[in-house]
């Protein structure tokens, strides 16, 4: 059975004690960033913090930092090869963006499967995945995972037109397959986890563009930074996203908007849910 989620029913992230410090509100690490996308890890990066993570850091090649330079000032850096055995306690990661999926980006999703810091995986960490099996998952950890139909595929050796013929069936594949919880984007986004199968009744076509994902990806590891288990940080970050993107197209028209726009309306999408 499929739930559908209601927008005022959802979990919200803690309120902030008058006397928090950035300390507080974990501390996520988005490691992603091959040379020409950057982009990719700067947004990111900022909606982990729009999410309301106390710390950011972003990990790429060094190509790369000019973009969080320029967008995100606020978040620190680590450059390739990054080792993660230093994580801090509070620690979140969301691997993937603008990743690639060359050598030492196949090192590194290695090294990040073997760690038991809770994830998030999407993009080419999901390629990845795809191609090294669910071994990779052999350390338990909370992982959330957030593929578009085309990675479900690869990730089940099936095709796209299979998985959106059932959409259901594919989503409850993977997670049988890999473990974790699942966002299965899309019309009617999927999430299955700990908490049931959900849907997501919110968002619109103009969603489908460039970078949108790492916006998501980002909002469901800030989420998570902040104490929400991975299936409450998933439902809360898709229908955040989706509201965001519902708002952008009122205010933008479908066809002209952007990732940045679906950023830029995040705030809005929160104080909503948190009034």
């Amino acid at each position: 059975m499929v739930s559908t989620l209601h927008w005022p029913d959802l979990e919200r992230p803690p309120r902030r004690p008058s006397a928090a410090h950035k300390g507080d509100f974990g501390h996520v690490f988005v490691v992603g960033g091959q040379r020409s996308m950057g982009g990719a890890l700067a947004l990111a990066s900022l909606a982990a913090y729009r999410a309301g993570a106390g710390l950011v850091t972003a990990v790429g090649q060094a190509q790369s930092q000019i973009y969080l330079a320029a967008q995100l000032p606020e978040a620190t850096w680590w450059e390739w090869p990054a080792h993660f055995r230093r994580l801090p306690a509070n620690a979140v990661l969301a691997v993937g963006p603008g990743l690639g999926q060359g050598l030492a980006s196949h090192d590194l999703v290695r090294e990040i499967g073997t760690l038991s810091v809770p994830a998030v995986w999407d993009a080419d960490a999901l390629n990845i995945l795809a191609r090294l099996g669910p071994q990779l998952w052999s350390q338990p950890a909370e992982r959330l995972a957030t593929p578009h139909p085309g990675e479900a595929a690869r990730l089940l050796q099936s095709t796209t037109v299979e998985v959106q013929k059932d959409r259901v069936g594919a989503i409850r594949a993977l997670a049988a397959r890999y473990g974790g919880t699942w966002i299965l984007k899309g019309e009617g986004t999927l999430i299955l986890g700990a908490m049931g199968l959900w849907r997501c009744p919110l968002g619109n076509p103009g969603m489908a563009t460039g970078g949108s994902g790492d916006v998501l990806t980002g909002l469901c590891a800030g989420l998570m930074a902040q104490g929400l288990n991975a299936a409450q940080a998933a439902q809360l970050a898709v229908c955040v996203h989706a509201r965001a993107g519902d708002l952008a197209a009122r205010a933008q028209g479908e066809a002209s908007v952007i990732a940045t726009d679906i950023l830029a309306y995040v705030p809005q999408a929160l104080r909503e849910l948190m009034a």
